[in-house]
Order: C-alpha cells, then structure tokens, then sequence
C-alpha cells in the first residue's frame, strides 16, 4: 500500500492525485510549494526533470499546521518543515525547533512512530570540526529527541544530504503502528560514534521495518563506505561503491524479517563526473531495481556516494 517510484510526469499533476502521499520534485529550490509537494534542493544528476513519487492505498488528506505541511492516510502521514535561509545560519537551533514541530504535528494527529525520515541541508560540510554544518545540525536533532522522550533504540531510518541551494527541509514518515529499528553489525550504531565525529552522534538507525495491513515494508538509511566508524577507499568511487552494497546486503540479510525484495535506490552523488561510472556500476549489478541518481554532498567529506534503498 506505500509505493516508490520515478517518473517525468509534471510534480503538479502528480499532486493532485488522490493516491498520492508526496511528491518530491528533484529541482534547485528548497522552499513550500504546497502540501504533498517537496522541494528539497537536490537535482537529478542529468539532465531529465523527474520526480520522487510515494502512492498509498486510499485517499489522502492534506493541511498545514503552522509552518509543518502534511499529507495523511488512515495508516501514514507525512510531514515536512523548511528553514529559511537566514534561519540556516543557526541551523542547530532551527533544527531543533523545526523537528519539534514536526513531532508535535505527530503526537497531535495520533501518528506516534516516525520511521523514515529526511534532511536535506545547504552546504552541509562547511565549517571546521564542530562547528561543521551537519555537525550541528546533529545536536538540534538529538535535543529534539530528547525533548520529545524518544530513545536512541526508537531512533528511526534516515538520510541527512548537503544541497547546492538556500534553505533547508525536514521530512518524516510515521506510523499508528510501532515499527522496529535495527543496526548493522558491521558498523558501530550511528548514535554510538566517537567523539571525533562531533559533539552529538548522528541520531538514526541503519534501517527500520514496518507492517501496514499486512503489508511489510524495509526503509535502509542512507548508507555509505564505512565500516566500523571509518570510511574505506577515500577518493576510490569504484571501491567505496563495494563497501556501501556490502553494508546494504548485510543489512538485507540481518534486519529484514520479511525479507522483503529490494525495490528502489536513491543515490546521492558527489562529483558528477562519478554519476556515469556509479550508474553502470549499479545497473550491472541490479538490473531490476528502480533507481534515481541525484548531485549531493554527503555528510562526511571524503565521502564520494551513499545509497538509500526502499524494499517491498
């Protein structure tokens, strides 16, 4: 009943389909145009204009709740938050704000278990040590968690992405349904890092899965070259391309308890002179699933891909 694809139709005609949860057009803006429409910044790295499309089972309904857009079915709502761009100067406590917000919008309407969300920020890797965008922007979400009682073991799947434009955006999915949250045991849990990678640890879990209706669903985080907490192949795409479907498969094998098939990948790309290679790459070695690929800086600098999957 929730379904991921990518397709060229116009994002304002998908919008208006009542099957329709959220658009995400892969456009250079970053700001509301309108409930179920996401623009988060990120560009396909082509030249085609497609857009990301999730589709749900039944009708949807949508509304605003002070600056939080949302989109609802019985089982599932999205909502989404935008930053403006002088708010992104203070982006840890915009950040913070922003989320409670959000989860507020959830408690509010009986959405009790965010399990996917989404973060697309501007130029995420400026700023040295901790004072690095991204690096802030984990303490605003961490606080936000914490305000809110959710912990670290109902920390849902999630990306976090750098764009090339203004402002930033926040989007989650959630549930009436308690959904479960699993690690990967290649790797040291994301919100166990060292203090090296800043004063919060990333607050997300490497996947989570999900059952609607007994249908059963497998939402992978963006995943990267990193094992342990370290990143393998600096500045090797082919050999961090390995090391990120490795954590993918592992995580295919150990946290997917209805072994549910992948079905699509969101790729981030940082180079776009990698996108062709990357492209090949993947469509070699998995023909059959739907992909998009996007031009995006990833939260650590010396990550040159990462990789999000949605199984069903």
């Amino acid at each position: 009943m929730l379904k991921q694809h990518f397709c060229s139709t116009p994002a304002k005609a998908l919008q208006s389909r009542e099957d329709v949860l959220a658009v995400m057009p892969l456009i250079n803006q970053c700001e509301p145009f309108g409930n179920g429409l996401i623009a988060t910044g990120l560009e396909e790295a082509g030249s085609d204009t497609v857009s990301e499309v999730w589709t749900v089972k039944g009708k949807v309904t949508r509304g605003q709740t002070g600056r939080c857009y949302w989109s609802e079915t019985d089982d599932v709502i999205c909502v989404a938050h935008w930053l403006t761009k002088d708010e992104c100067c203070d982006i840890e406590q915009h950040t913070q704000t922003a989320y409670g917000a959000i989860l507020g919008v959830l408690d509010e309407k009986g959405f009790a278990h965010p399990f996917r969300f989404w973060n697309y920020l501007p130029a995420i890797n400026a700023g040295d040590g901790d004072h690095e965008v991204y690096k802030k922007f984990c303490t605003g979400r961490l606080k936000a968690f914490e305000e809110a009682g959710i912990s670290p073991q109902a920390f849902p799947a999630a990306s976090a992405l750098g764009h090339h434009n203004d402002g930033a955006v926040f989007y989650v999915f959630a549930s009436r349904v308690k959904p479960r949250h699993y690690n990967n045991h290649h790797q040291v849990n994301a919100y166990e890092y060292p203090r090296q990678y800043g004063i919060s640890s990333p607050s997300f879990a490497r996947a989570t899965a999900l059952t609607l209706n007994d249908s059963h669903f497998l939402f992978i985080s963006g995943t990267a070259s990193i094992t342990g907490h370290q990143t393998l192949g600096e500045g090797d795409i082919e050999k961090q391309l390995t090391v990120t479907m490795g954590n993918i498969s592992h995580l295919l094998d150990t946290a997917n308890p209805e072994q549910c098939p992948l079905s699509a990948f969101k790729v981030y790309v940082r180079h776009e002179k990698d996108v062709a290679f990357i492209r090949d790459w993947l469509s070699r070695h998995y023909p059959d699933v739907d992909a998009v690929y996007t031009l995006a800086d990833i939260c650590r600098k010396d990550l040159l891909v990462e990789i999000e999957c949605f199984c069903a």
